[in-house]
């Protein structure tokens, strides 16, 4: 089997820096890689490219040793077992809303007894020694969102469901939801990812937390979140053009 490098770093109290993607490129996954970065997330949701960049992303992925997470656009079987199928270990799931959303994501993650994933890994099997089937359920993670006020109202029961591995806390849209503006530092959020990283790490439960910036993510280490990322490849690139051009501009002549 591929190293699990998310539960072994978990096991080790280590967290993993992970370049969540939403131009979805190969080119830029190499140069991740060769940056020193632990993992992906390749945004199917807001990010750019169907299931042929999909596949090439994760092609990249492997050659660079970088484990992914697939972003689903929704709680669809046909999606999540389609990225698993191409070789995605973990698989995200947005705008999770209660428990009986959160128990059919991660059927659509499992094989049977567990779930309901049909049989077809045709990338996925590659690199596992023995029997994918018996040792699949035991590799892949499901990671359901919570970034919804019904997930944040039913945390206890999502996270004691047999199945979900790893829960991801997204800050943009449950600030939304609870105070109805965009606002990552509100209050109300911080409060709520609090509980999430307490009862997570009661449930032994794997933790990942999207910070828009660096300011938002160094607290994040401290406490001890298994994953963070940082921002996004889009956001790097935008961050990095106009850092350029004000340089070259304001420089002496």
């Amino acid at each position: 089997m591929p190293e699990d490098r998310f539960r072994a770093a978990a096991r080790e109290g280590r967290t993993l820096f992970n370049a969540w993607l939403m131009l979805n490129d190969p080119l830029l996954i190499e140069l991740i890689g060769e940056a020193g970065w632990d993992c992906l997330t390749i945004d199917q949701q807001h990010g750019r490219g169907g299931n042929e960049a999909l596949l090439a992303c994760l092609t990249a992925a492997r050659a660079c040793g970088l484990p992914a997470i697939v972003r689903v656009a929704n709680n669809d079987p046909g999606l999540v077992g389609r990225a698993l199928d191409a070789g995605a270990q973990g698989i995200m799931c947005p705008l999770i809303n209660n428990l009986e959303e959160a128990e059919a994501f991660v059927q659509a993650v499992k094989y049977p007894p567990r779930g309901v994933r049909s049989w077809g890994p045709y990338r996925a099997r590659l690199g596992h020694e023995g029997d994918y089937f018996t040792t699949a359920n035991a590799f892949t993670i499901a990671c359901p969102q919570i970034e919804t006020r019904g997930a944040l109202d039913q945390l206890d029961e999502i996270l004691s469901l047999d199945g979900v591995d790893m829960v991801c806390f997204g800050p943009n849209d449950l600030s939304v939801a609870l105070t109805g503006r965009l606002d990552i530092w509100a209050k109300e959020v911080q409060e709520a990812m609090t509980l999430v990283l307490r009862k997570a790490r009661e449930m032994s439960v794997m933790t990942l937390i999207f910070a828009n910036d660096v300011a938002f993510a160094r607290p994040r280490l401290t406490e001890g979140w298994n994953v963070v990322a940082v921002g996004t490849d889009a956001g790097w690139f935008s961050g990095a053009a106009a850092a350029t051009l004000k340089a070259a501009v304001e420089s002496p002549s």
